[in-house]
C-alpha cells in the first residue's frame, strides 16, 4: 500500500482541485490545482488559515461544511457559478466528503472541485441547437399537414417558434413583393396595431437588405436609434431577422428575438435561415394550390416554375412531362432525354426498383402516395428525396399521375446530426453512472470491481435472454450502481473481518432503499432506481426490502440478483475467502423458480457452460 506522503504527491499533480479542511475550517492540506485556480500565495503561506480568511464571500460553503461535519455524510455533485478572485466566473462541480479517522467522528472534510465550465456551456449549447432543430421540425411537420390557408400556417408557425421556448417573440411581416409595402403582421406577443405603429418605410427597408443571405442581427438599443418603438422589456437583447425568399420571389421577413445571455452562433443562424427558407417554401405551396384550385388554366406556367422537380407519368409509369427541376435534380440536361421511359427505371436502382414499382402501382390504383426514399441520379450518385404522387382523374378514370420530387439531403443531414446528439447524451449517462459506481467503491475497497463483474454478467446473461436493447442497457447500467447505497452504511461494517452481528446486518440491509434514495431523483431514460431497489428481492416473497413476489419484481431486478449472488459467492470477501464458482452455481441452480428466475439462472449458466464469463471476471480483478 501507498503510504500518505505518496498519495499526496499524487494529488498534488492531479489537474482536479482537492482542498482538506479540519473540524474548524483550518485549511490544512490543498493541491497546486487549487492554489491556481483560485489565485492564491503558496501552500506554505495559506496552511491554518480558514476560508473565510481567504475568500471572504463563502458564506454558503461554510454552512455546507457545518452540514458535512454535522451529519457525517457527504455532499456530492455541487454544481455552482463561482466567481473567482481574479474576477473570472466559471462552474465549479463539488464534492465534500467527511473524513473520519475511527468510529463516526469527523475530524475534517475532503473536497474535490473539478471545472466544467467548457462542459456546461457546450451542454447549453447543444441544448439550445437540440430545442431549434425541435422545433423546426415541428413547423416542417405544419407545413405538411396544411390545408387551411397562409394565416393560420403563419400564426400557428409564430405560436411554435415562442411556445417552443426557442425564441422570446416572433414576427413574421408580409411585404407587397412589387412596391415593398407592409401587406400584414404576425405575432404571437405584440398586436397588429402595435407592430404597425412602430414599422416605418425606413426600418421595413433596412430589415430587408440586399445581402446575398438576407440575414441581420442588431441588438434592441439600435433598433429604438432606428424609430422602431418598442417595449423596454427587450432591452440589452439581440434581434434577427431573415427574407422570407423562395427562389426569386421574396415574401417578407421574419424576426426573431433571442432569449436573454443566447449568444449568435453559425449553426443557429443556418438554422434560422433554413426556418425561413422552409417558410417560404411552404408559402410558395400554399400558392401553388390555391392558384391551381382558382384557374386550372394556369397549370403549365406553374409546372414550369416549380422549384420542386415535377413530373407527368400516364397510368403505366411512362413520362410524358419533365420539368427543369427534375432535370436539375437527378442531373439531366433536358426533359427530352426522360421523356417516354419508365419513371422508375430512370430514378430508381436494383435495391429500390421494388418499392418505387410499388408506390407507382398504388397511384395507378388512384391513391394519393407520399415517401421519403433514396433515388439516383443520372450518373448513378444515391440522392435523398421526399416523393409525393397524385393521381390525376377526369370523369372518374384515372389520366396520369402528377408527380414531385424534392431535394431532402440537408434534412437527413440533421436526422443524423441529431442522432449523433442522441447517442451523446447516451454516452453522458453512462459516465454518469460510472462515476456512481465509483464513488461507491471508494468506501469499500474490498468489494472494489465487484459491480463491475456484475454487470458484465448481468448484461451478458440479458443478452442470452434476448431482451431488447434497452433492457440491457437497463440491466448493464443499473448493476453498475446496484450498490451505491452501501455508502450510506459505515465503512467499518462493510470492511468488518468477521461475521456481522444483528444490528449490523439490518444496517447492510438499508442499502437497496439507500440507493434508491439517491437515484430517484435523476431523470435516467431507465428505471435504475426501481431496479436498484429491488435487487435483493426474491421470487418466494423471503428477499428485502419490500418482500415483493414472482412478477411484481422487475425483470432487470431478477437477472440482478442472479448475478450478485453468483459474482458474491465466487469472490473474496472480507469475512471470508472466496467460495468458488462451482459453489456458486450450485446455489442458483439450488433456488432456481423458488427464489431465482429460471430464466435468468438458465442464461447464467449456459454462459459459464460456454467458458464466456471466467476471463471476464479475471480481467475486472486485475
Amino acid at each position: 500500500m501507498w503510504d500518505m506522503e505518496t498519495l499526496l504527491i499524487l494529488i498534488d499533480s492531479s489537474p482536479f482541485m482537492v482542498l482538506f479542511k479540519d473540524k474548524q475550517g483550518r485549511w490544512i492540506w490543498m493541491n497546486q490545482s487549487f492554489i491556481k485556480e483560485m489565485g492564491l500565495p503558496p501552500r506554505e503561506e495559506i496552511l491554518g488559515k480558514s476560508t473565510q480568511d481567504l475568500l471572504p464571500e463563502s458564506k454558503g460553503l461554510r454552512r455546507e461544511d457545518r452540514e458535512v461535519i454535522t451529519k457525517g455524510e457527504p455532499l456530492l455533485g455541487l454544481l455552482r457559478k463561482v466567481t473567482l478572485p481574479s474576477g473570472r466566473k466559471r462552474w465549479h462541480l463539488t464534492d465534500k466528503i467527511p473524513i473520519k479517522l475511527s468510529g463516526d467522528e469527523v475530524v475534517g472534510i475532503a473536497v474535490f472541485i473539478r471545472d466544467v465550465t467548457e462542459q456546461r456551456e457546450a451542454q447549453r449549447k447543444l441544448e439550445r441547437l437540440n430545442r431549434v432543430l425541435e422545433v423546426i421540425q415541428n413547423v416542417n411537420q405544419l407545413i405538411v399537414r396544411e390545408k387551411l390557408g397562409r394565416n393560420h400556417l403563419l400564426n400557428e408557425i409564430c405560436n411554435i417558434l415562442v411556445n417552443g421556448q426557442c425564441y422570446e417573440s416572433v414576427w413574421i411581416i408580409l411585404l407587397d413583393p412589387q412596391r415593398g409595402d407592409l401587406l400584414n403582421i404576425f405575432s404571437l406577443t405584440e398586436t397588429k396595431v402595435e407592430m404597425k405603429r412602430c414599422l416605418s418605410p425606413q426600418l421595413i427597408s433596412y430589415l430587408t437588405p440586399d445581402s446575398k443571405d438576407g440575414f441581420l442581427d442588431f441588438k434592441y438599443e439600435y433598433l429604438v436609434r432606428m424609430g422602431w418603438q418598442l417595449s423596454k422589456r427587450y432591452t440589452g437583447k439581440t434581434f434577427i431577422t431573415s427574407r422570407l425568399e423562395h427562389g426569386e420571389e421574396t415574401y417578407g421577413i421574419i424576426c426573431a428575438l433571442l432569449p436573454k445571455d443566447i449568444e449568435l452562433e453559425k449553426k443557429e443562424k443556418d438554422l434560422f435561415l433554413t426556418l425561413a427558407d422552409d417558410i417560404a417554401y411552404a408559402m410558395r405551396k400554399l400558392d401553388i394550390r390555391d392558384e391551381l384550385h382558382r384557374e386550372k388554366v394556369f397549370w403549365e406556367k406553374l409546372f414550369n416554375v416549380s422549384p420542386e422537380g415535377v413530373i407527368l407519368c400516364s397510368p403505366d409509369g411512362r413520362i410524358l412531362r419533365a420539368n427543369n427541376a427534375f432535370c436539375r435534380i437527378f442531373e439531366f440536361s433536358t426533359p427530352e432525354e426522360v421523356i417516354g421511359k419508365n419513371i422508375d427505371s430512370v430514378v430508381a436502382n436494383e435495391r429500390t426498383l421494388e418499392e418505387a414499382r410499388s408506390l407507382t402501382e398504388a397511384a395507378a390504383r388512384g391513391e394519393s402516395v407520399s415517401a421519403e426514399s433514396v433515388r439516383q441520379k443520372a450518373n448513378g450518385t444515391p440522392i435523398d428525396v421526399s416523393i409525393l404522387g397524385v393521381p390525376i382523374k377526369i370523369d372518374e378514370n384515372l389520366a396520369g399521375i402528377y408527380a414531385i420530387y424534392r431535394d431532402i439531403t440537408d434534412k437527413k443531414i440533421y436526422e443524423r446530426a441529431m442522432k449523433e446528439n442522441i447517442a451523446t447524451l447516451s454516452h453522458a449517462w453512462r459516465q454518469t453512472i460510472e462515476l456512481l459506481a465509483s464513488v461507491g467503491e471508494l468506501r469499500d475497497p474490498y468489494t472494489a470491481g465487484h459491480q463491475k463483474r456484475v454487470g458484465g454478467l448481468a448484461k451478458f446473461m440479458a443478452m442470452k435472454m434476448e431482451l431488447s436493447p434497452e433492457s440491457v442497457d437497463a440491466v448493464e447500467m443499473s448493476s453498475l450502481v446496484h450498490d451505491v447505497g452501501k455508502i450510506k452504511v459505515p465503512a467499518e461494517i462493510l470492511s468488518k473481518p468477521g461475521p456481522l452481528d444483528e444490528v449490523e446486518y439490518l444496517l447492510v440491509k438499508t442499502h437497496p432503499q439507500a440507493g434508491y434514495n439517491l437515484l430517484k431523483d435523476i431523470d435516467f431514460p431507465w428505471p435504475v432506481a426501481e431496479i436498484v431497489l429491488q435487487h435483493h428481492e426474491r421470487l418466494d416473497g423471503s428477499g428485502y426490502p419490500q418482500g415483493l413476489k414472482g412478477k411484481e419484481i422487475l425483470q432487470e431486478a431478477r437477472i440482478i440478483a442472479v448475478a450478485d449472488v453468483v459474482e458474491a459467492m465466487a469472490s473474496d470477501r472480507p469475512y471470508r475467502k472466496a467460495l468458488g464458482i462451482e459453489a456458486a452455481l450450485k446455489e442458483i441452480k439450488r433456488g432456481c423458480g423458488t427464489l431465482f428466475d429460471e430464466g435468468a439462472v438458465d442464461a447464467c449458466l449456459a454462459l459459464f457452460e460456454e467458458g464466456l464469463m471466467i476471463p471476464l471476471f479475471e480481467m475486472y480483478r486485475t
